[in-house]
């Protein structure tokens, strides 16, 4: 989101939709979508598909629901970005350690368990990525720099992805040249 965060405050169900990728709120959207099609059909259209209470009733309820929704997005807008209250127990803290002993499997494990709570926390996504790259793979880390790159909140981390980039190249640099040493020896 580059221009203002509270322009998608302006349709119902969006901001959880946009932000937390919610299906309950796509129901919801498309659910107002219908409802203002039908009172913009009813009412400039086929002014005879439903009687004019009940084309009046539709406008009003299209009214107070866009005004209420527009009000509950904005008071909610702050709580949405926070990740959501996961009771993870500080899984990222012992992902880290497990990191830190170079215990990749049980890092990786723990980072995967709290990115199924939070599929947008970037600290996971990039040591998940660095994870991939200390383990040899480079596609897997590759994909998640680019879902890392796709994501506004991982601005903090903008240089760190660069430099996880760089060193992503590198070792792959290596381990095609070392690759190739392999085969050139089995072959004499």
């Amino acid at each position: 989101m580059h221009g203002s965060p509270y322009m998608i405050c302006l349709w119902p169900g969006l901001p959880r939709l946009w932000i937390r990728g919610d299906w309950s709120a796509l129901a919801i959207a498309v659910a107002f979508g219908v409802v203002l099609n039908l009172v913009l059909v009813s009412s400039f259209v086929w002014s005879e598909l439903l009687p004019t209470s009940l084309v009046t009733s539709g406008w009003i309820l299209v009214g107070l629901v866009w005004i209420g929704s527009a009000f509950h997005g904005i008071r909610s807008l702050p709580h949405l970005r926070e990740p959501p209250g996961v009771n993870d127990h500080g899984l990222f803290i012992q992902a880290q350690a497990e990191y830190l002993k170079g215990h990749w499997f049980e890092a990786e494990t723990l980072l995967r368990q709290l990115l199924r709570h939070c599929s947008r926390d970037v600290d996971a996504l990039l040591m998940l990525a660095t994870l991939y790259r200390h383990t040899r793979r480079y596609d897997e880390a590759a994909k998640q720099l680019d879902r890392l790159d796709r994501l506004d909140e991982a601005v903090k981390w903008r240089w760190e992805i660069e430099r996880e980039r760089e060193l992503l190249k590198r070792k792959a640099a290596l381990g095609t040249e070392n690759d190739e040493k392999t085969v050139e020896t089995k072959t004499v």
